[in-house]
């Protein structure tokens, strides 16, 4: 069974999914939440919902304020 993955958020780059494994298999399902961003920083992975939802407005915070993302999204390349 493949693995299903739900978009929970999208904006400025950054971006919030809710990763399903098949079978509930422990070792993989233990975090979840993958928040990943078009900023140069490694995706996150998180057990808790809040957490993610949290880390996920501090990134979009920080995306906004970063030169490269604002001219992506100035040329219509991101949300």
């Amino acid at each position: 069974m493949p693995i299903k993955t739900s978009l929970l958020r999208s904006e400025a780059g950054v971006r919030l999914h809710r990763i399903e494994h098949p079978g509930g298999q422990p070792e993989n399902s233990a975090r979840p939440y993958r928040l990943s961003t078009c900023r140069s920083a490694p995706p996150l992975a998180f057990s808790d919902e809040r957490a993610a939802l949290d880390a996920f407005d501090l990134e979009v915070i920080a995306a906004l304020s970063d030169p490269t993302v604002i001219d992506m999204q100035r040329r219509g390349l991101l949300d």
